[in-house]
C-alpha cells in the first residue's frame, strides 16, 4: 500500500461546507495548493476530504464566490487568491470596475422577490442553515474576512434554494458566483459586517414568519443600505483620507 501523501485530511463533524471551505482556503493561502494548480477531480477530492459530492460542490461554489477558486468549463477547478480589497481605496475599485454597482442593481431587481417567495416556501432545514450563517458571520475577529464573505454568500444562496425552483436556484448560483468582489468590498467597509448580520436577521425573521411583504422589503432595504455605505465610504476616502462614514445605527438603538 502506498503512503497517503494527500494534503487533505478528514473533516470534523461541523457544517461540512464551512469545514471544507476553511480547509481548502488554508491550503491555498499556505501555498500547499499553489495558485493556478488544478484541484483533484470531484471523486478524488470527495474521498480525500471524506465528504459527499453535494457537499463538495457547495463548498466549491462558496470558494468561487469568495475568490479562492476558478471553475473553467470543460477543464476543472483551479486555485487562485482573491484580490486584496484593502490594497487600494474602494473608490478606485468602483472607478475601474463599474460592474460592481451594476451587480447591486441586478441583485436589487431579483433578490427581494426571491426573499418574498422564500417566506412562502420556507422549511425548517433551510431556516436552520440560514441561522447558522449568522453565527458564522459573527464568529472570529475582524481579520477573518473570507469566512464572513463565505457566510454572507451562503445566506443569500440558501434563500433561493428554499424556494425549490430549479430556474431560481440556477440564477442564484450565477449571481453569487459573480458577486465576489462586490461582496468583499461591501464587507470591508467599517461596521458593515455587523450591519449585514442585523439586516440578515430581519430578513430571516420575516421569512420565518411567512411574511412575504416584510421579507421583500427587508431584502430591498439591505441591498440599498449596502450600496449606500460603499458609495458613502468611497466618497469619504477621496475627501477625508479614508475616514469611515459616521455609523448612526448605535444612536438609533
Amino acid at each position: 500500500m502506498t503512503e497517503n501523501t494527500s494534503p487533505y485530511s478528514p473533516l470534523s463533524p461541523k457544517p461540512l461546507w464551512t469545514a471544507a471551505v476553511e480547509q481548502i482556503r488554508e491550503l491555498i493561502e499556505s501555498g500547499e495548493i499553489p495558485v493556478g494548480a488544478r484541484l483533484p477531480a470531484e471523486r478524488d477530492l470527495c474521498r480525500q476530504l471524506g465528504i459527499s459530492r453535494i457537499s463538495l460542490r457547495e463548498s466549491l461554489r462558496v470558494l468561487q464566490s469568495t475568490g479562492y477558486v476558478e471553475t473553467r468549463p470543460g477543464s476543472g477547478t483551479y486555485a487562485r487568491l482573491p484580490e486584496p480589497v484593502h490594497d487600494a481605496p474602494i473608490s478606485d475599485w468602483i472607478a475601474k470596475d463599474l460592474h460592481i454597482l451594476e451587480l447591486f442593481e441586478l441583485r436589487r431587481a431579483v433578490e427581494p422577490g426571491i426573499a418574498g417567495l422564500a417566506a412562502l416556501r420556507r422549511d425548517e432545514e433551510h431556516l436552520s442553515a440560514m441561522e447558522a450563517t449568522l453565527v458564522e458571520m459573527t464568529e472570529g475577529d475582524d481579520f477573518d474576512h473570507p469566512k464572513a464573505v463565505a457566510a454572507d454568500a451562503e445566506f443569500h444562496r440558501l434563500l433561493g434554494y428554499c424556494i425549490d425552483n430549479t430556474a431560481i436556484t440556477t440564477l442564484v448560483d450565477q449571481i453569487q458566483d459573480v458577486a465576489g468582489v462586490e461582496r468583499r468590498l461591501s464587507l470591508s467597509v467599517p461596521g458593515q459586517r455587523r450591519r449585514a448580520v442585523d439586516d440578515h436577521r430581519r430578513i430571516l425573521e420575516a421569512v420565518r414568519r411567512g411574511d412575504e411583504a416584510a421579507a421583500t422589503s427587508a431584502m430591498r432595504d439591505h441591498l440599498d443600505a449596502a450600496v449606500g455605505w460603499i458609495i458613502t465610504y468611497s466618497q469619504n476616502e477621496t475627501s477625508e483620507g479614508a475616514s469611515a462614514p459616521k455609523d448612526t445605527t448605535k444612536e438609533k438603538q
